[in-house]
Parts: C-alpha cells; sequence; structure tokens
C-alpha cells in the first residue's frame, strides 16, 4: 500500500459477505418504528395541549360575560342613584327573579313602553339583568347586595358558576361599587 501525499493511509473495509445487508434491513425497520412511537406520542400531546386551551378559553370567556353583565348592573344602580341610596330594591339573591329559559317570551320590556317609578325601574333593571344572565350565562347565578357605611352604600355583584367537570374551575366573579 502506497501513501499518499499528505501521509495518511486510506483506511480499508473489510466486509463479510451476506452480513452487511442483513444489518442494515433490521436497523431500517427498527428506525422506523422508533420514529412512528415519537411522532405518535407528539401527536397525543399536541390534542391534550389542543383540548386543555379549549377548556381554558371557555372559562375566559364566561369570566369576561360575568364582568360586562356585572358592570352592566353596577351602571343600572348608578342610573337610578337615588332609590339605590335609600331603597334596598337593588337588592337580588340568587334563587330570586330566575329566568328559566332564554326566550323572546321570557325577555322583560315592562318599563319601554312608558314612564316607570323608582322602585318599577329597578325590578325592571333585576329582571333584565337576570334574563341576560340567563341567556349568556346558563348555570350560573348572580347576586346583588349593599352594605351601608359612613362614606355611603358599596354594592357587591358576585356569579357562581356550578362546577361542569371541567379540569379548569371557572372561580366566581365579584364586582364591587360605591354610590
Amino acid at each position: 500500500m502506497q501513501l499518499k501525499q499528505g501521509g495518511l493511509r486510506p483506511i480499508e473495509q473489510t466486509t463479510i459477505p451476506g452480513l452487511r445487508s442483513h444489518f442494515q434491513r433490521g436497523i431500517g425497520f427498527i428506525e422506523v418504528l422508533v420514529s412512528l412511537l415519537v411522532i405518535t406520542i407528539g401527536v397525543l400531546g399536541m390534542a391534550g395541549l389542543h383540548s386543555l386551551s379549549l377548556q381554558y378559553n371557555q372559562a375566559a370567556y364566561l369570566h369576561s360575560r360575568a364582568t360586562f353583565l356585572a358592570g352592566d348592573m353596577l351602571d343600572r344602580v348608578h342610573t337610578n342613584t337615588e332609590l339605590a341610596r335609600s331603597g334596598n330594591n337593588y337588592s337580588v339573591g340568587a334563587d330570586e327573579e330566575v329566568i328559566a329559559q332564554c326566550s323572546e317570551a321570557n325577555y322583560p320590556d315592562d318599563c319601554e313602553a312608558g314612564a316607570c317609578s323608582p322602585e318599577e325601574l329597578a325590578l325592571y333593571d333585576i329582571k333584565q339583568w337576570k334574563f341576560n344572565m340567563a341567556c349568556e350565562l346558563p348555570g350560573a347565578k348572580g347576586i346583588v347586595s349593599f352594605s351601608d357605611s359612613s362614606d355611603g352604600r358599596m354594592y357587591t355583584i358576585r356569579f357562581s358558576f356550578p362546577d361542569q367537570g371541567n379540569s379548569v374551575p371557572v372561580g366566581d366573579i365579584v364586582l364591587r361599587g360605591a354610590l
């Protein structure tokens, strides 16, 4: 064997007849099985991640709708300020004025046609709020309460959601506003 110009010798390959082709086929099949296993685990992981992201998205949607409805009720209380400061007409429990079904027949329109007294307006506001809650947050319960202090009256609007069996629980939403 002769040396090349750089002084390095070429590597000699020795093969055993029939042995190389046998190992080459087995390694290719094992590589395919391992790659299928890795791809399968990746796809299952992505499916689980997608499912979890949908649950978080639903919880975020419920939170945003509840926050909007709580703000709407607080605006209604502020609109009828005189009654809201002195009476208890804007106080409603979770099981009061419940709308059974979100349908056009159940839509409260008591004060839309004419003038209402402040007391009638308060009842109308509560019915409207409970109707919107039944349509947008099915199963949720809404409570409006107040507490008096030396600084004035503080209204608390609370939503509670039933356990829907999700791994992402939807907690209570509470909004407070002072008059």
